[in-house]
Formats: C-alpha cells, structure tokens, sequence
C-alpha cells in the first residue's frame, strides 16, 4: 500500500516536472514584452515545488515548506510586478521605479531564505524572532499579496479597455497571480485549523497553482496579441493624422487603426481588431511576415484605386522588445499622375522639337539660297541649341530613372578616368587624381551619369583645365572638381543651394540639377563652393 509521502511526493514531483515544462515551452517569449516574468514564475515554481516533493516524499521536518510557501509568494510577486507591468504596455519610469515596487517582495524573500540558515531557524517561533522576521514576513507577505492581486485585477481591466484585448483572455491570464496570492493563504488557514496536513497544504496549493498555469497559456495566450501594442499604438497613431495608420502585433493583427484609415478601408475598427491585416490589403500585397513588402500599393475603394506610400515601423517602448508594427498608408496618386503627366509632356515637347528643328534647318538653307548667309548661321546655331537642350533633358530623364539601389560595386575612381578620357578626346584638360580605395554599392550606371555631368558641367563653364580629385572620407567617397577660376556660376549656386529657382535665381545649365538630383538618389549630397565658385563636388555613400 502507498504511504501518504509516497503519493504526496509523487503529485508535486510530477507539478515540478509540469511547471519545468512550461518554462522551457515559454523560453521564446523572452524577447517579447513581460517574456522574462512570465518564464521567470514559472521556472520558480517548478524549483520550489521540486524542493517541496523532495521535503515530502523523504519524510523531511514539515516546517521546511512554510519558507518554501513564503519563496512562491515573495518571488511570485516580483515575477508577476515584471511580466504584468511590460506586457501591459505601462512605463513604469524606469528600472528604479520598478525596484522600488518589488522591494518588500524581495526583501520578504531573502527572509524566506534565510529561514533555512541559523540566523532565522524555521521553528523558532514568530515571537522570540523579534521585528525582523516580523518585517520579512509579515509586511512583505501583504505588499506581494497586493501586488499578485492588484496586477491580476490590472490583466482583467485592460481586457475590456483594449479592443484587442479579449475578455476571457485576460481572465484567463489574471488566474495564475489570483493562484500564487490566493492558494497558499487559503491552504495556510486550513493548516491552522487543523483540517488539512502541511504535507497536504502544499500539493493542493501547487497543483492548483499549475491549474490555472495551464489555463492561462492555454485560454489567455499571452502572445496571441499583446495590449501593449494597442498601448504604445496610440501613441504612435495620431487621431488627425492624414496618412492612414494601423498598428499591428507581432503576429500582423489589427490592434488599433486611425479615423484615417477606417476612412481608406471603410470598415471601423471594431470590425477589423484581431484581424491579420490581409483583412485590409490584398494578400498578394504582403510578405511571408504578414507586412507590406512593397514601397508603394495599390488600394480599390470608394473613389476608386488608388496609389499608397507604405511605411512600416516597430512599435517599442524604452527600448524594450517590439510589440508590432506601425503601417502608415501616404496617398500618392496626385503625384504619380504628376509624374506621368511630366513624363509625357517631356517626351511630347522632344518630339516636337526635334520636328520643328528639321522644319527650321530647311528654313536656314532656304535662307542660305537666298544670299543672307549669315541669317542662316544664326538660325543653325539656335536650332543646334535647343536639340542639344532637349538631348540634355532625355539624358537627365532617363539617368533619373536608374535604381540606386543595387548589389554591384561601382569603382568611382575608374568612372571618373573613363568620363574624364572621354572629353579630354573632345580637346579639354581634365587630370584626375584617385585613391585607389573608392568603391561603393551603388548603381554603376548611376554613379556613372553624375560624374559625366559633374565633369561635363566644368568643362563647360571653367575658363582653363580642371583637376578632378576621387578620395574616400571616412563612410563616403568625394568626387571632387576644382579649376583656377570660376567653374560654377553664382544663379547655379544659388538655384541648387535653395532647392527651387524663381525668375531670378535660376540655372542656366541642365547639368548641375542632374548632379544634384543624382547625388540625392545616391544617398549623398551636392558641395558646392559658393563662395568663389572654383570647386564643385559630390559625396557618394559607400554602402
């Protein structure tokens, strides 16, 4: 026949194994918000209820389990302050703000350890120990009470404030700290009452805890969405915002949604929360993490399709593990069909010039027949001109379509040598000096148009030879061109200098914006002098 230590050390050997379980099951929610409480309690109560099978299968002096009780409780507590606190999204000012909560907690703990040592025996009795045990104990075990249940009440009241936060589901969760505080009292008062053993008190007690374990990761799935995304989230969604916002879990569920938004999908939010955001885009749209995975996606509504910007962001708190993400939606159809008109204008006025530019050659010779030679030179040139100005504009159009984006290497210090031999072919005097480290990752095709632009730009504008000078600083490579006098003219300066031009400051030259558009495409940045004018420059990212 089984003796009453047997079974009784059996039923918490085996709590002590289940509670091990749960630990090493819930050790990849570490990262996650709370993770480290929620691992942390339970690898505490599979320690503690290990120790207590041990004291009671082996016939040890049941005295040993009231500190082993007061360790769950105490060590519960703070366990249960870090999980409740983080997992809920509050700040809670800090790691001294959250020391400060847990102290008595943790000073009833060291108490509870020390009561296996000779300075506070366990069975010398609460009396002749004087006010120290009287403070480790008794204070301590009613801040950890308040504690267990104060923030188990916290899990049930965000249930019904967050929308994605569902009731039963907080219940759910709230049960292992309604456990921890509740059962061991509960246990304790039978005990003093004679009705159960303290051998008996202590598997009742632990296999109840492991009860509502079990059912809060069962029911509650701390992770399934997470409060405090919809917590940090609407610090992140601002109600007047005009882009549309949604905030998602880790998971891509909907967990909150500004007017903005319910506006672009036409659906509240009270429709949409819980839902993969595939509810809202079109699923071809996103990537294996349920996130958009384009810059730039197409929406049908009600004024029909349009263009939407996309920008995803993690959703974080003082530097604790991302909660979700932040995905706001910037309507760009206006400026796409902008660019298409532009596009097509561009193209529309090449083609006309190069057709009226045939109509005036004829002209010209027809003049030229005529006797008036020099009329005819004049026409030649202005025709030459504005074909070349609308060369230029296609060079420029089609150099800002490049991607900068790309995984080749582009050696700047041989695509300079190579635009640089190109004119010196056409009669200027251009020397270039290179480091012999200065590639970067960026589209060789692109990194080549800016510098034929940049070299092109001096030549045409400086009065005597140019030096060009390739160097690395640092993260960048500098292409540098500099001449003895004036190469860069003070309305260019300005023009590129304030972003725009008026009527009055204004680039003669279609070059200098190329430079500067691509440089901006490229990472990096235009450096002119403006002062003196003899030094223009780009500064090229390297990676």
């Amino acid at each position: 026949m089984l003796s009453g230590p047997l079974v009784g050390g059996s039923i918490l050997g085996a709590a002590a194994a289940a509670f091990g379980w749960y630990a090493w099951r819930l050790r990849g929610a570490r990262d996650r918000p709370g993770g480290t409480g929620l691992v942390a309690i339970a690898a505490l109560l599979a320690v503690v209820t290990l120790a207590e099978a041990l004291v009671v299968g082996l016939g040890l002096p049941a005295a040993a389990l009231a500190p082993l009780t007061q360790i769950v409780v105490f060590g519960g507590a703070v366990c249960w302050a870090k999980f409740v606190i983080a997992y809920t999204g509050r700040d809670p000012g800090g790691p001294g703000v959250l020391a400060l909560v847990v102290l008595l907690p943790a000073l009833g703990l060291v108490g509870a350890l020390a009561r296996f040592t000779p300075v506070l025996p366990m069975t010398e009795p609460v009396s002749s120990a004087g006010p120290v045990n009287v403070l480790l104990s008794s204070v301590a075990s009613a801040a950890s009470w308040g504690i267990l249940i104060g923030l188990s009440l916290l899990l049930i009241w965000d249930a019904t404030r967050y929308a994605s936060f569902e009731r039963s589901r907080g219940v759910a969760l709230s049960l292992v700290g309604f456990a921890v505080a509740g059962l061991p009292l509960v246990t304790s008062a039978l005990e003093l009452a004679d009705t159960i053993s303290i051998e008996t008190g202590a598997v009742v007690a632990q296999t109840g805890v492991l009860a509502a374990l079990t059912v809060g990761v069962a029911v509650g799935r701390p992770y399934r969405s997470l409060p405090i995304a919809e917590a940090i989230g609407r610090d992140a969604v601002v109600s007047n915002l005009n882009d549309a916002v949604v905030v998602v879990d880790g998971d891509a569920r909907v967990v909150d949604m500004n007017e903005a938004a319910e506006e672009l999908f036409e659906r509240p939010l009270a429709a949409t929360v819980r839902e993969p955001l595939s509810a809202l885009v079109d699923a071809d749209l996103l990537g294996p993490d349920g996130l958009p995975d384009e810059s730039t996606i197409e929406i049908e509504g009600a004024v029909g399709k349009r263009y939407f910007d996309v920008s995803v962001s993690r959703v974080r708190r003082s530097g604790a593990a991302a909660a979700g993400h932040a995905v706001a939606l910037r309507d760009v159809t206006d400026e796409r069909i902008r660019g298409q008109r532009l596009e097509v204008l561009g193209r529309v006025l090449r083609h006309n010039v190069r057709n009226d530019m045939t109509a005036v050659y004829a002209m010209a010779d027809a003049v030229a027949d005529g006797g008036d030679e020099r009329t005819a030179r004049r026409l030649r040139e202005t025709a030459d001109s504005l074909v070349e100005v609308s060369e230029r504009a296609r060079a420029v159009e089609e150099s800002m379509c490049l991607d900068p984006a790309t995984d080749e290497t582009a050696d700047v210090g041989a695509l300079v040598a190579e635009v640089a031999a190109a004119l010196r072919d056409q009669g200027h005097d251009v020397s270039v000096t290179a480091d012999g480290d200065a590639a970067v990752r960026r589209s060789p095709e692109l990194v080549a148009s800016v510098c034929e632009h940049l070299l092109s730009y001096a030549t045409e504008n400086a009065a005597g030879p140019i030096a060009v000078t390739v160097e690395r600083d640092g993260c960048y490579v500098d292409v540098t061109v500099e001449s003895d006098g004036r190469l860069l003219a003070e309305q260019d300066a300005a023009a590129v200098t304030n972003g725009g031009e008026t009527q009055l400051e204004h680039a003669d030259d279609l070059d200098i914006w190329a430079v500067s558009w691509g440089a901006e495409r490229l990472g990096g940045e235009l450096v002119p002098d403006c002062e003196r004018g003899r030094r223009v420059g780009v500064r090229i990212p390297v990676a």
